[in-house]
């Protein structure tokens, strides 16, 4: 049997592409949902999570959750009215949320400069970030269960994108 360090698979990866996703969470609300995205950011190369919220959340839950991501990630904490200032202009904001007019993600076109937006854990995303949001996709749900953990919802979007975009 042969072994190989998993680092030698990925070498060169390490910083991601130029062009990776951002993270927008929206009203989540609790720090270790949002560790958890800093550590799948991570994973991919993100290398900015923006976190729409009224009120801080305690740093140290976030930072405990996201490990050594916590080193590789920027953590912006903005508020509904200047969340925008943080998202390059040609990136397209996408929706991660079940609406009337989402789409199956595994049969979509991921945008390759893309704004991910993911939703509180109870009411989902706002309506107003909805609507600023030019595309919606859902993961198809074939069990009883039809929601996700919003940390596991956003790990298969991105990795979603990372298999059409890398």
């Amino acid at each position: 049997m042969i072994c190989i360090d998993s680092r030698q698979l990925f070498d060169g990866k390490a910083e991601g592409p130029s062009d990776a996703p951002i993270i927008v969470a929206d009203m989540l609300r609790t720090p270790e949902n949002i560790g958890s995205l800093i550590r799948i950011a991570a994973n991919i190369g993100i290398k900015r999570v923006v976190s729409i919220e009224n009120e801080p959340h305690r740093g140290s839950k976030i930072r405990k959750t996201a490990c050594m991501a916590w080193d590789y990630v920027e953590l912006i904490s903005a508020t509904p009215e200047n969340y925008k200032e943080f998202i390059p202009s040609d990136y397209q904001l996408v929706a991660l949320e079940t609406s009337s007019i989402s789409q199956n993600i595994f049969k979509s076109e991921l945008p390759r400069k893309m704004a991910l937006v993911v939703g509180n854990e109870m009411d989902g995303t706002r309506q107003e970030l909805l609507q600023d949001c030019p595309m919606h996709v859902h993961i198809p749900m074939s069990g009883p269960a039809t929601s996700m953990n919003v940390s596991h919802a956003a790990c298969v979007a991105l990795f979603e994108w990372v298999r059409q975009n890398l």
